[in-house]
């Protein structure tokens, strides 16, 4: 699965009320550890967890609102919403702790 960009804060509010998991990678331009991770959350949305939940990405600079509602202090920052409700964050560019979170909620369903 490709991982979209959320482009407006009406978009966002869309996207975490619906029936499908979504995590949302929230990462700025000028963040080199999230340009480290960033492909490795590719990769990850094209495993069969990529199937059980949608992935997409918040420019924090971009997007100030979401980023303000959701409460972003520290970028890596991976959010997993469901149903409205924010179920998982991972803070940090940790590839393995990622790859936790993602399986446990893939495998939740």
């Amino acid at each position: 699965m490709v991982v979209k960009a959320i482009e407006s804060y009406e978009q966002f509010k869309s996207l975490i009320e619906g029936d499908k998991p979504i995590i949302i990678d929230f990462w700025a331009t000028w963040c080199g550890p999230c340009r480290v991770i960033g492909p490795i959350f590719e990769k990850i949305s094209d495993t069969p967890a990529g199937d059980k939940i949608d992935f997409y990405k918040v420019d924090v600079d971009a997007q100030e609102k979401i980023s303000a509602e959701v409460g972003i202090q520290a970028m890596p920052t991976f959010v997993i919403f469901h149903k409205g409700q924010a179920v998982k964050k991972i803070v940090g560019a940790n590839p393995n702790a990622l790859q936790t979170g993602i399986t446990e909620i893939a495998n939740g369903l």
